[in-house]
């Protein structure tokens, strides 16, 4: 904290001056009263002809001032017209404005200003964008919010900080690569993942499905979600604190102060815990012992088991010190991050088996430096540079010698220790050193086209001890490694008075692996395999405006995704590693269509969004249990495909209720008819095993002015959410009486805010599975019940 201390004292002591120049300039950023950028905002400075109407991003800059003083006349369709005053001295001034909606033309006039994420959708490619200006102040993780979206299917293994996985369009498991601001999460550790970061902290959700553009660089074959942070020109800060079930605590802090000089620092952070202590029962909740006769005795409803040894617990930091709004950088950071996660392990890959004293344990530390110039050297060329070092070291704590059942109580004691294996104690720790690099430049040739190209470089090397295992089973005691390049070209154009949106890429990947394998014949000996692969891929995505109302899109891309560190390399604990395994390969088209918004009546709002899909998939990669402990390891499953479709259904009244409704079907097989020695595949034409492929949601949401109090808003919403059962094998893997499922799933989630009239302070409430339903994403692994949470969130702007 001290050093937090001295930091900020020698920032506030830093002092700027500007050079004297004729050419002097004023710019600026131009947003609404939550932050979204305006588009087509006029600004003149008067009594002369100077002036300039904001882009897209809400940028607006005037050039070629004489020294003097002016009033600036900004105005818009739709807000309240500002007149400043302004002295220009300096050479470069930086004036951002806030703009009021004018309640008196809103019943009058039709804004037509899009925001980025209605933009982004009118591009080929199948994408969602979510902004999150008006949801940040409740008390909902980005999972739950993402898991509301047309198909998108987040499946989590039980409360806060657990396992999930992410499935788009039927696409899932490491096939969906995550991102932030375009720079891949896969090294940025547990904490600062996606299930726990703060939705305060992001601007807007971009996901991509089946088709993924070059400036997201990964070998993302199924999808990509890219979440992107706020970057401001002004100065603010925000703070918010949310507590409820489950004696769940979190805390987010993010803030930025920008100097005349244009230091800028930074600073994000945020603290989560929970006890996760919420009620369980039914099948593989049960105890036995001599009150018993030793029968097993199933929990009920009536009468439910507390989970116990699940709590979470994460910090993470992330400071920024560097410069914006530059000549020679518009950002240029060095950035520190560091986060540290403790976690209880409760059960296995099944709820049958639960543990007492399993504990995880993880830290990161992460130094890294991004750079950013539009009109780099020349007009329309902008480059975007990222470098980064990373080293995560995790524990798995498995040194207990009892054993305990779900009342958490004692009921037997091993001699040899550990709760998870049959091995004996174990204190197994992993390290993984990381490089990551990448650059994405794009540049504006001639008749509307831009060239686009993006490198990335990422290099890991991993290695493992454990004082209590031989040295000859300690996973990774010899170190190994793996060194992905990911290259990718687009040329993009818009033609036929930008009507027509057309982009054409092609992407290179290479993977190597050192992998070491135990093998023993008279002595115990590790053998070294080396796996090197190539791999090309080339899409297409295009989108025509017939009319204003009207969009037709298509994507297209034959795409392959290199295996991940864990499906190579496994985890020392529960997974083993693959020396032969092979990337998957998959090829997938999209054709969708955005339709509105209509106006259906005066007030009346309608929008629907079609979209279908086929997926080709060969050497998928699924996780594979070998053993009765569910230890097991990724395997290449060849070959799935089938065809899909997607509706979104948006009603809205006056632009404050809004009503929606979305579904997805998914029709996956297993279309391999023959296994390679020739046999007859009797899971042929199965439907995809452990896949949800029936899904939707609705929703209806409303915010309100001056209701208790003048320019105070409220904001209310209820959201259900729908997954049909489906099996968790193959089909045709036994007798109807036999199979396991995941029982269909039917949750209800509700909510209300309040912002005071100053607009600084908000208070929320939460309400989660109302009706406290036993609720399955995993087979026998229960996620919470009714759990409710209150937040606080307070936010100062300049």
């Amino acid at each position: 904290m001290r050093i937090v201390v001295a930091i900020l004292l020698l920032i506030t002591n830093i002092s700027a001056y500007a050079q004297v120049n004729s050419n002097r300039q004023i710019k600026g950023l131009i947003t609404d009263i939550t932050g979204e950028p305006i588009v087509g905002v006029t600004v003149m400075l008067q009594n002369t002809s100077k002036g300039d109407a904001t882009d897209f991003d809400g940028n607006y800059l005037i050039k070629n001032i004489p020294q003097g003083n002016y009033t600036l006349q900004v105005s818009a369709i739709g807000f309240q017209s500002q007149n400043i005053a302004i002295e220009v001295k300096q050479k470069n001034i930086i004036k951002n404005i806030t703009l009021v909606e004018d309640t008196s033309q809103l019943s009058k006039v039709l804004i037509t200003s899009k925001t980025k994420a209605v933009k982004m959708e009118e591009h080929g490619f199948s994408v969602d964008a979510i902004e999150t200006q008006k949801i940040k102040s409740q008390s909902l993780e980005i999972n739950k919010i993402l898991d509301n979206t047309p198909g998108v299917r987040v499946r989590t293994t039980g409360g806060i900080g657990s396992d999930f996985e992410y499935s788009l369009d039927g696409m899932s498991g490491n096939a969906i690569r995550f991102f932030i601001d375009g720079i891949p999460m896969d090294y940025y550790g547990s904490s600062y993942s996606i299930n726990n970061l703060p939705v305060s902290l992001i601007e807007r959700i971009e996901i991509y499905k089946g088709v993924v553009p070059v400036e997201l660089g990964s070998d993302a074959l199924g999808g990509a979600i890219n979440l992107v942070t706020k970057e401001k020109l002004t100065n603010f800060a925000e703070a918010s604190y949310s507590f409820g079930s489950f004696n769940t605590h979190k805390i987010a802090v993010h803030g930025q102060w920008r100097f005349n000089s244009g230091f800028t620092t930074r600073l994000s952070t945020f603290y989560t815990y929970s006890d996760n202590n919420y009620k369980v029962w039914g099948e593989g909740v049960f105890y036995g012992d001599e009150s018993t006769g030793f029968q097993i005795v199933e929990f009920t409803e009536d009468n439910p088991a507390e989970r116990f040894n699940d709590d979470f617990e994460t910090v993470s930091a992330k400071l920024d010190l560097g410069f914006t709004q530059k000549k020679w950088a518009d950002q240029f950071f060095v950035t520190l991050l560091a986060s540290d996660l403790k976690k209880g392990v409760q059960t296995a890959q099944t709820m049958s088996r639960v543990f007492g004293k399993v504990r995880n344990n993880e830290q990161t530390f992460m130094p890294s430096i991004i750079y950013k110039k539009k009109n780099l050297f020349t007009d329309g060329l902008d480059v975007n540079a990222f470098a980064a070092y990373s080293y995560t070291e995790s524990k798995v704590i498995d040194t207990s010698y009892i054993q305990y059942d779900w009342r958490g109580e004692e009921i037997g004691y091993r001699a040899s220790g550990g709760e998870m294996g049959y091995d004996g104690r174990s204190l197994f720790t992993q390290k993984d050193n990381s490089q990551i690099y990448r650059l994405n430049t794009t540049y504006q040739l001639p008749y509307q086209f831009k060239l686009g190209l993006n490198y990335v470089y990422s290099g890991l090397k991993r290695s493992g001890e454990d004082p209590y295992t031989p040295e000859y089973r300690i996973p990774y005691i010899e170190p190994q490694n793996i060194a992905s390049h990911f290259a990718g070209l687009s040329l993009e154009t818009l033609k036929f008075q930008d009507k027509l949106r057309t982009n054409l890429f092609v992407k290179f990947y290479d993977y190597t692996a050192t992998i070491n394998d135990l093998e023993y014949t008279d002595q115990y000996e590790i053998i070294e395999y080396k796996n090197n692969i190539t791999n090309w891929g080339v899409g297409y995505a295009a989108s025509y405006r017939f009319s204003n109302n009207f969009l037709l899109k298509t994507s297209l891309e034959k795409a392959a995704r290199m295996p991940s560190p864990t499906e190579a390399l496994g985890d020392g604990v529960t997974v083993s590693n693959n020396p032969f395994i092979k990337p998957e390969r998959s090829f997938n088209i999209n054709l969708g269509t955005i339709l509105g918004r209509y106006s259906i009546a005066e007030n009346h709002g309608l929008k629907i969004s079609l979209n279908s899909f086929y997926r080709d998939t060969k050497d998928k990669l699924l996780f594979t249990v070998l053993d009765a402990r569910d230890n097991g390891q990724f395997q290449n499953v060849d070959r799935i495909s089938g065809l899909g479709g997607e509706i979104d259904f948006i009603y809205d009244f006056k632009q404050k209720l809004k009503f929606n409704l979305n579904a997805t079907y998914l029709d996956l097989r297993n279309n391999l008819e023959y296994e390679e020695d020739g046999t007859k595949n009797i899971f042929y034409k199965d439907r995809m095993r452990n896949t949800p492929y029936l899904l939707a949601n609705a929703g209806i949401n409303y915010t309100t002015n001056n209701i208790l109090q003048k320019n105070s808003k409220i904001y209310t919403y209820f959201q259900s959410s729908y997954v049909h059962e489906f099996y968790l094998d193959w089909p045709s893997a036994a007798a109807a009486e036999n199979k396991r499922t995941i029982p269909t799933q039917l949750v209800f989630d509700a909510g209300m805010s309040y912002t005071f009239p100053s607009q600084n302070f908000t208070l929320a409430f939460d309400v989660s599975n109302i009706l406290n339903e036993q609720v399955y994403d995993n087979y026998r692994l229960q996620k919470p019940g009714r759990a409710m949470f209150i937040k606080i969130n307070y936010q100062i702007s300049e």
